[in-house]
């Protein structure tokens, strides 16, 4: 059986952390890449410097792409939070009228 799940539009999907993560995940594999690089006694074979590279650089894209997303969630969030509070307000003014 299929359980419905109810996503919130406050919930941000845990985006800002996994943005953070992966970002210094990236950074931190390009500072092994560049210390390796730049350091001729800390040497590391072709193929593993390349993949060190491939990994940081999509690690960097991958955290860039869900920073776009956590500020879309948070946009998200404040347009709700201003139609909630215009329909209170219309609320408020129709049962102070009746």
């Amino acid at each position: 059986m299929i359980k419905t799940r109810n996503i919130s539009v406050y919930n941000d999907l845990k985006t800002g952390f996994f943005c953070k993560l992966l970002i210094i995940l990236g950074i931190i594999f390009l500072l092994i890449y560049l210390i390796q690089f730049s350091i001729p006694y800390f040497s590391i074979e072709d193929n593993l410097s390349g993949i060190i590279l491939a990994f940081s650089i999509l690690l960097i894209g991958v955290g860039v792409i869900m920073f776009f997303f956590h500020c879309q969630f948070t946009k998200l969030s404040q347009i709700a939070e201003d139609v909630e509070k215009e329909n209170n307000l219309q609320k408020t003014e129709k049962n102070g009228k009746k």
